[in-house]
């Protein structure tokens, strides 16, 4: 994948400053772990910008909130409409978003350094250890425990890291391994996504979708394909190669409808074929790609929104690497592309349609 230049000067620079700070700072014991019962709230530090890194989130939130019932969890994230998503999880108190160029905004700098250290932690998990920006909110964090994967380069005040032993592929799982810090093991399965939708947004989100069958004039009980064109980077597919897509898709069926969902990227809908549908809230949205008989993208994190929202999920890979980004569950399907043609990804768009169809009515869902 083609990394822009500006994101590869700041991963090298932070890699840089740790480096150098770690020598001031002493290697932590990686042995000793916790007594969840000590432990009545948390602090989850992520804070980054991607939609589908903060949805990764959802696993650890989800055995945390398990293992520990009673916890109280807040979460220090990067873009706040992103960070909204996890604000309905269990045992979710707080979601709180550090703005993007808050470095050159002292003012709004040195006050979220004082809310950031009026409230005291049991325990302050720092996720990504190589992480230059959550090592540094890592050390303003007022805890009694600070805790994180092993890094030679690691610089904060941590009282507990344990050695990663890469016990899952999927980037998503890997922060489980940060259970053995408090005995906790996750069962095999619910190692999935999840963002608990609540049956209130899940019910007007199919109200939102009969309102738009019906202003088009289509059967409520139309097949409906969720699209998401956008990508980060070279991930993108072309408006081109959709357009084919959608084009043998509908000869495979013309009674298939393609919601096309728009963003701030994509303003306008494919083709006048399509319907078109847009939510900024994200938790709306996803409930939405559940309502839907399918979803169907690129790897992005919208997808990763699907997936956490149980909807069927269908991820089209063409640079990245399934086993370690590809859709999660059962009922989901990552498909390698490169070698295909928009005509054989539509056969296969078609196949997982039906068959996703026919497992919603045997379960009644």
């Amino acid at each position: 994948m083609n990394i822009p230049l500006h994101t590869m000067t700041r991963k090298y620079l932070g890699l840089f400053l740790n480096k150098a700070l770690s020598k001031f700072v002493k290697i932590i014991d990686t042995k000793s772990s916790l007594d969840k019962e000590e432990i009545k709230n948390i602090i989850i530090i992520r804070p980054n910008y991607r939609i589908g890194n903060l949805i990764f989130l959802t696993p650890l939130i989800n055995e945390l909130s398990k293992g520990i019932p009673n916890v109280k969890i807040d979460i220090i994230v990067g873009m706040k409409i992103a960070g909204d998503v996890l604000q309905g999880l269990p045992n979710v108190n707080k979601v709180i978003s550090i703005p993007r160029n808050l470095l050159l905004q002292p003012i709004n700098m040195i006050n979220f350094i004082k809310d950031a250290r009026k409230k005291e932690y049991d325990l302050a998990i720092n996720i990504i250890e190589s992480s230059t920006s959550s090592q540094i909110v890592t050390s303003l964090i007022n805890s009694k425990y600070k805790a994180s994967f092993y890094n030679k380069n690691n610089w904060t005040d941590l009282t507990h890291s344990i050695e990663k032993k890469h016990t899952y592929k999927h980037f998503s799982l890997e922060a489980l391994e940060l259970l053995r810090l408090l005995n906790l093991e996750p069962k095999e399965e619910t190692l999935l996504l999840d963002i608990k939708l609540k049956n209130s947004e899940i019910i007007v989100a199919k109200q939102e979708l009969s309102h738009l069958l019906e202003k088009a004039n289509l059967n409520k009980d139309s097949k409906v394909v969720a699209l998401f064109r956008n990508a980060r980077l070279d991930k993108k597919i072309q408006d081109e190669w959709w357009q084919e897509w959608h084009e043998e898709l509908l000869k495979l069926d013309q009674n298939i409808v393609v919601v096309d969902i728009l963003s701030p990227d994509i303003l306008s809908k494919l083709n006048n074929n399509c319907l078109e549908y847009s939510n900024k809230n994200l938790r709306a949205l996803g409930a939405f790609f559940q309502a839907c008989s399918i979803y169907v993208s690129a790897d992005t994190g919208p997808m990763h929104l699907a997936s956490a929202s149980q909807a069927n999920t269908l991820a089209l890979f063409n640079k990245t690497d399934i086993q370690i980004y590809g859709t999660l569950g059962d009922t989901n399907k990552t498909i390698d592309i490169n070698e295909m043609t928009p005509k054989e990804v539509a056969k296969a768009s078609y196949d997982y349609l039906e068959n996703s169809i026919s497992k919603n009515n045997i379960t009644g869902a």
